[in-house]
Order: structure tokens, then C-alpha cells, then sequence
């Protein structure tokens, strides 16, 4: 049991590092391609990847007629919307800024909870106060003058609108995930979201598009739908099952190590003393709140 949960550990961190340094690697890549596009092209390869591993995995792949239209719901929220505003948000804005942001997914979803009728205590709501006064120390940018009417919003509020998917996709995924297994559940999202996605990216973005890639920026894109969704996600499923959704869920504040971090070093993203303090304060904020939904109902959100 302890080497169980120990490999889980392991791999829910990889998942989370994983899942972190597609925000570089896209920055890049959005340069040149236009977001639906890359959204849904980079989560069509990802959904093929998982598919794969459920083959050699031996899992269940068919679905009930009963969850057809379940998994088509979750897809459009979880993929589909989610990945459109993380792509267009990436391409309006740095990518330390998005990495930081989507953190107030937990934020989001001790909303839900309250929305959906769960006690949320005191302690859940100042943790949200923090992490969204977070945020907007991160989008000022500077402990010295306001600044943020030289910020466009677009960006900030499509990180927050994709932010606000992600966690209603978990809330309401959660009970197929205990019945169906974590892994089809995100197979089969993955897949009709991104299949919903592409034709809408279609009508405003051509496949050509796929020319004007370098090998190095084709190497991007490769990388950034095989490993933070495909091998990430992989990784994720196999934590859910060993460890549980409140563990996990603590290893996913680790996102924004990866994103802010390989940002600075490798891709030349700016790393100002606003942008670490507010990252913190926003990771305090959620690390409060998730706390403070463990204590109140200890149902998974």
C-alpha cells in the first residue's frame, strides 16, 4: 500500500512538472499558429495518445449509450471551451502570467461547491479574497505603481474564464471518474472536445498554417500534445487512483513552478519581484481554500 502511494507521488508530480512546461512551448508555437488551431490539433493528437494507452493498458474503451451525451457535455467544458481560452489567452499574454492564474482553478471550484450547496467556511472564503488579490498583483506587475490600465484585460480574463472550465469540468467529472475509471473519462473528453473544436478553428484558420513551422517549432507543438496532455494526463489518472482527488489536487500548485520557471530560464519571459510575490500569494490563497474544502465535506472537487 505505502509503495502504492508512493508511485503515485511520484507520478502526480511528473504530471503536474509536466503540465507546467506546456506554457513556454506554446508561447513559441503561437507565434506562428493560430490558437484554435493549435488547441485543438495539439488535444486530437493527445486523445489518440491516451486511446493508445488504454489499449495497452487492456481498459475498457466502449461507452454506455447512457454516457454518450455525459461525455459530450464534459468535453465542451473541459476541452473544448477550457482549451480555447487557454490558447487564445496564451496568445495575448506571458506565460508566467497564465501559469499563475489558472491556479485559482481551486478558487473556482470551492465556488461550485458552494453553488451546489457545500458548507464553504470562512477560512474557503478569505482563501479566495487572497488568490484573486493575487492575481491582480500578478497582472499589475509592480509593488510600486498601479499599472494595470497599461494592461489589456483580454488576456487575464480568458485565463480566468479557463480557469472557471477546469473546474467545473472536474466537479462534474467527478462521479464518472469513480464509476468509469479516470483514464476513458479523459480519453474520450479529450477526443470530442478536440473534434469539436477543429472545425470551428476551420472556419477562421487554415491547415496550412502547419508549413510555416520550423522543426523546431513542429517539435513544440509534438511536444506539447504528447507530454503536458498525453503523458500528463496518463500520469494524472494514475495518481487519482492511488492517492485520491484532495492529494492530487496539492500537487497541481506545482504547475506554476514548471511554467514560471523553464518562462525565465529558457524563453526569456521576464521575472519580476510583483510577478514571484503575487504567484505566492495566489498560492496561498488556494492551498487555504483547499484546506478549508477538506475540512468542510471531504467530497472531491
Amino acid at each position: 500500500m505505502r509503495g502504492s502511494r508512493y508511485t503515485g507521488d511520484v507520478l502526480t508530480f511528473g504530471a503536474a512538472m509536466l503540465m507546467g512546461s506546456s506554457y513556454p512551448f506554446a508561447k513559441d508555437v503561437l507565434e506562428v499558429m493560430s490558437p484554435l488551431l493549435y488547441s485543438a490539433s495539439r488535444y486530437l493528437v493527445a486523445s489518440l495518445f491516451l486511446f493508445a494507452a488504454m489499449v495497452v493498458l487492456r481498459r475498457e474503451m466502449t461507452l454506455q449509450r447512457r454516457d454518450w451525451l455525459p461525455m459530450l457535455l464534459l468535453s465542451l467544458i473541459g476541452v473544448t471551451l477550457f482549451q480555447a481560452c487557454w490558447g487564445l489567452a496564451m496568445a495575448r499574454s506571458a506565460p508566467s502570467l497564465g501559469s499563475i492564474v489558472m491556479t485559482t482553478t481551486t478558487a473556482f471550484s470551492a465556488i461550485i461547491a458552494w453553488l451546489g450547496g457545500r458548507r464553504l467556511p470562512a477560512l474557503g472564503w478569505a482563501g479566495i479574497a487572497i488568490a484573486f488579490a493575487g492575481v491582480v498583483v500578478v497582472v499589475n506587475n509592480s509593488l510600486a505603481a498601479i499599472t494595470l490600465t497599461d494592461v489589456s484585460p483580454d488576456g487575464t480574463l480568458l485565463w480566468l474564464l479557463a480557469a472557471f472550465a477546469w473546474a467545473l469540468y472536474v466537479d462534474r467529472g467527478a462521479p464518472y471518474n469513480r464509476r468509469l475509471g479516470a483514464l476513458p473519462v479523459m480519453a474520450w473528453t479529450t477526443l470530442l472536445g478536440s473534434l469539436v473544436l477543429l472545425p470551428i478553428s476551420l472556419l477562421f484558420d487554415s491547415p496550412r498554417e502547419f508549413a510555416l513551422l520550423d522543426d523546431r517549432l513542429l517539435g513544440f507543438w509534438l511536444y506539447t500534445a504528447i507530454f503536458p496532455v498525453g503523458v500528463a494526463f496518463l500520469g494524472l489518472t494514475a495518481g487519482l487512483d492511488r492517492l485520491g482527488v484532495s492529494r492530487v489536487m496539492l500537487y497541481m500548485y506545482l504547475i506554476p513552478v514548471a511554467g514560471v520557471g523553464l518562462s525565465a530560464a529558457f524563453f526569456g519571459d521576464p521575472l519580476t519581484v510583483a510577478r514571484v510575490l503575487g504567484g505566492l500569494v495566489v498560492l496561498a490563497g488556494v492551498i487555504l481554500t483547499r484546506v478549508a474544502l477538506d475540512r468542510a465535506t471531504r467530497v472531491p472537487v
